[in-house]
């Protein structure tokens, strides 16, 4: 028997599950891409907008809103100087201890709750308890 042109061993793309495309109206994909820029989850953004979370983890993953990302980033760390600027002139003109006593803490200067209470408590032997965290 000779070998025909379609022979059984020849792979066709009828065999190939296919792959579902589906496509993004521009509008809404620039909708998903700001609601997300302005912080809203994955999730909510694909439960309100009707699309799979796929979809939407593509769309705000996508080489578009990396270089969104990185445009951002460098204008946050622009400011950063003046920001800087802002709190020193804050804190030697205006005396805002507030705002010292805030800088403190977030460097880790000030000891928290817990490490008061274990400075306190220190040798006494009762260290073991556990106080109220912040």
């Amino acid at each position: 028997m000779a070998h025909t042109k379609y022979s059984s061993t020849t792979k066709t793309s009828q065999n190939q599950p296919k792959q579902p495309r589906t496509s993004v109206p521009p509008p809404q994909a620039a909708r998903i891409a700001s609601r997300f820029i302005s912080g809203e989850s994955i999730r909510k953004i694909s439960r309100e907008e009707h699309r799979d979370r796929e979809t939407v983890k593509n769309i705000v993953q996508g080489p578009d809103m990396q270089e969104v990302i990185l445009l951002l980033r460098a204008k946050i760390f622009g400011v950063g100087a003046d920001a800087i600027d802002a709190v020193q002139h804050q804190l030697k003109e205006g005396k805002d201890g507030r705002l010292g006593l805030e800088i403190l803490r977030d460097v880790g200067a000030v000891p928290t709750k817990r490490e008061v209470y274990e400075i306190l408590h220190k040798g006494r032997g009762d260290a073991g308890t556990d106080p109220k965290s912040d």
